[in-house]
Formats: structure tokens, sequence, C-alpha cells
């Protein structure tokens, strides 16, 4: 992940630990259901970018 993203995911996580201490668990857990699903898919694509370029490698 870039550096961009780190940071981006880091302060969504400490507004999720403000919503916690507002009382707002829902949306908290909502934020951080967000943030796991982003990494994911992030890393998911990471994955198949690879995967892809490996593939077109062996066709050469």
């Amino acid at each position: 992940m870039s550096k961009q993203s780190v940071t981006s995911i880091a302060d969504a996580a400490a507004v999720a630990d403000w919503l916690d201490q507002q009382g707002e668990h829902k949306r908290a857990n909502d934020v951080r259901r967000i943030c796991r699903s982003n990494v994911s898919l992030r890393n998911t694509c990471s994955l198949l970018y690879k995967d892809n370029m490996a593939l077109r490698e062996t066709r050469k």
C-alpha cells in the first residue's frame, strides 16, 4: 500500500475509536468494516496484477 493509503486507513481507525468514545458503536464498526474491506480489496487487486504480469512473462 502507498503511504497515502496507510495514512488514510490510520485516520479512519482513529475516527472509529473516537466514534466509540462518543457511544456511536454501530458507526464505529461500520468504519472499521469499510477499512478492512478496502485493505482486502487493495491486496486482491495487487495479487491479480502480479499474477497477470507473471502470465504475460510466460507468454513471451
